[in-house]
């Protein structure tokens, strides 16, 4: 019953980095739609891809990198329009992460264009630096915009089982990225995507890690960079609160931490309430108001985080209460036509039914008896080798795996429930 319970994508801790729009300003809510430039159309596409509304923004930017292409050539047009195709590879990224792409699942014409946009900012970012007249700031942005479209790249072919190209792509990213800083302190949206690959990187470990990064651990490192990027406003802040949430949310099953004094940034007691307080930020900054759209419904990847905060601190009720808004939000972004990975539905399915099995442990007589036969038969499944988590990374999915196993083995003996 819960072989597939919350099943993440490929390489989740890094396949967050496909939410990354790392523009350089802030929209201007008074502009006119049709003067608004690259960096303040992706300010507001980005906001709207919390709320699912995808459409409208694909099309802006088609029509911007269409004109782009047919004016005439200048250093200042291919910036623009390495920036407008970046847009749209990061909106395409969103959708991605909305339509729950795994290793295994993925719409292959959607994948395409992802490619196609990113390698478009590839190719113009080059451009720009090997133009003589490219200005200091031009030069900063290039290098910004390539690290980027290489994060990316390198994400796509490591979910294909490239090691080698996505280990060249993602050191040639880090190298960018550092550049962009170095160069214009003030990209601010830099130290988000940095962080995400120190922190992604050490927290996997393995090959990749030892390649990149010397083995080093660089997840205080890399939080810290989300953190700051964060509390000096950058323009990508509602992607880094969420997937500065999912990592602090990670890091409470992970056990390096394990035995950690309440005073370390990386113990349990400092991960939950820093998890805690960005879940209560994004809540309140996002979803407290009335949704600008009819069609809006919540957000999914909120209330997945809410739910998963929730079992690991053992409190069910909200926990089934969280996996139940999924559910429902799934099926309301399928009427409209999102073909949403179906192993979703399995895995939230699979956690509303585990917060239901974790509440009977109160039961008693021929209840207990029936809670104790379904707690066995899961012990006997994760004792025969079999895994509640799937997951591409082996190291992730033992640590989810560890969090049911550990709650099935603790109800079992306050239930004393008999076994074999």
């Amino acid at each position: 019953m819960y072989e597939n319970i919350l099943k993440i994508r490929t390489g989740f801790f890094l396949v967050c980095a496909l939410l990354i729009f790392m523009v350089t300003a802030n929209a201007n809510p008074s502009a006119s739609m049709n003067n608004l430039t690259a960096d303040e159309m992706a300010t507001l596409a980005l906001k709207d891809s919390m709320y699912y509304h995808f459409d409208e923004w694909f099309v802006r930017f088609q029509v911007e990198i269409n004109r782009l292409e047919s004016a005439m050539p200048s250093i200042e047009n291919r910036v623009e329009l390495m920036k407008f195709h970046f847009n749209y590879a990061g909106l395409l990224g969103e959708l991605c992460h909305t339509l729950a792409f795994t290793s295994k699942y993925q719409d292959e014409k959607i994948a395409e264009k992802f490619m196609y946009h990113s390698r478009q900012v590839k190719d113009l970012a080059n451009e720009i630096l090997d133009d003589e007249s490219v200005s200091p700031e031009q030069e900063a942005q290039a290098n910004l915009f390539l690290g980027a479209s290489e994060g990316y790249i390198a994400i796509f072919v490591y979910g294909q089982g490239k090691l080698l190209e996505a280990l060249i792509n993602g050191f040639q990213a880090d190298n960018h990225l550092e550049e962009a800083i170095s160069l214009n302190p003030a990209l601010i949206d830099a130290y988000f995507g940095l962080g995400m690959y120190r922190f992604g990187n050490s927290r996997l470990g393995g090959l990749g890690n030892f390649i990149m990064q010397g083995g080093r651990d660089h997840r205080l490192v890399g939080l810290n960079h989300i953190e700051h990027a964060i509390l000096k406003g950058a323009a990508s802040q509602p992607l880094a609160l969420k997937t500065l949430a999912w990592f602090y949310i990670s890091e409470q099953i992970n056990p390096k931490n394990k035995g950690l004094p309440n005073e370390n940034p990386l113990s349990k007691m400092k991960t939950r309430q820093n998890a805690l307080a960005l879940l209560f930020d994004l809540e309140n900054r996002y979803f407290s108001q009335p949704a600008p759209y009819p069609h809006f419904k919540g957000n999914k990847e909120l209330a997945m985080m809410k739910a998963l905060q929730y079992v690991l601190d053992k409190d069910y009720v909200n926990a089934r209460i969280e996996f139940e808004k999924v559910l429902k939000i799934i099926g309301h972004l399928q009427n409209r036509g999102f073909k949403i990975n179906p192993q979703l539905t399995q895995s939230v399915e699979a956690g509303i039914d585990f917060c239901s099995l974790m509440l009977l442990q109160t039961s008693v007589g021929e209840d207990k008896k029936q809670a104790c036969m379904k707690v066995n038969e899961q012990m006997d499944f994760l004792n025969g080798g079999g895994s509640m988590v799937e997951y591409d990374s082996k190291k992730i999915r033992r640590e989810l795996h560890g969090v049911f196993s550990e709650a099935l083995l603790q109800m079992a003996e306050k239930m004393h429930c008999e076994h074999g």
